[in-house]
Formats: structure tokens, sequence, C-alpha cells
């Protein structure tokens, strides 16, 4: 699997390498940014899915192990619940960060792109 930074590169490359007649088109500049988003977001899905499934399967093969008390009424199990709460604030916050950071201004600049073709501008 490619890095991010390769992926972002190579979106750079694309939108800036062409001008003139054989520009990217928008529809072009959409794909590559909507195969960005997908790449990130199925990376973070499997991820995810992988942690939450470990979890569940640990829990259920070791069912024993999850009364074992970590601290006064706080045991292994009960570990195991908030570990799935940060689970998902963890995905969801590093989705934002992400999508602040890379998405969106690349989402901006190919609607100002789009907006230029609708209202005349040659600039890809």
């Amino acid at each position: 699997m490619q890095s991010m930074e390769s992926i972002n590169a190579e979106f750079e490359r694309q939108n800036t390498s062409q001008t003139g007649p054989s520009a990217l088109s928008v529809s072009e500049k959409t794909l590559a940014l909507s195969r960005l988003r997908n790449r990130f977001v199925w990376s973070m899905l499997y991820a995810s899915l992988a942690a939450y499934f470990g979890i569940l399967i640990i829990v259920l093969g070791c069912s024993d192990v999850m009364y074992i008390p970590v601290y006064g009424e706080f045991n292994l199990g009960l570990l195991a619940i908030v570990f799935q709460f940060a689970l998902v604030i963890a995905t969801f916050w590093a989705y934002c960060a992400w999508a602040g950071r890379v998405y969106d201004p690349k989402a901006s600049e190919l609607l100002q792109s789009a907006l230029g073709q609708q209202n005349g501008d040659q600039h890809g």
C-alpha cells in the first residue's frame, strides 16, 4: 500500500504538472480526489476493524481473564470496553484532522477550478 505522502505527492503532481489544453478535466480531478479520500478511509476502516475484532476475539476467547481487577472495581473487561470507545473517538479525530489538513484544501481547489470552468475561465 502506498504511503499518504506518496499519494498526496501524486495528486499534487497531476494537478500542477499539466496546464493548458492537456490539463486534467474537473471530472478527472474529482476522481483523483475521490481515490485519495478512499485510500485513507479504507485504510482507517481496516485498521479499526482489525483492532475491534481483535479485542472481541480476545474477550470471547479469554472470558475468565476479563474479571481480573485493574483498579478497584475496574476490571479488564471494562478496560476493553473503554478501549473500544477510545478507538471510535481516535478514528473520528484522525479522519477530521486528515480531512482538515489534506482533503478539504484540495476539495476547495477543485471547487474553484470547477467554478472557473463554469464561468468560462480557461485555467485547469
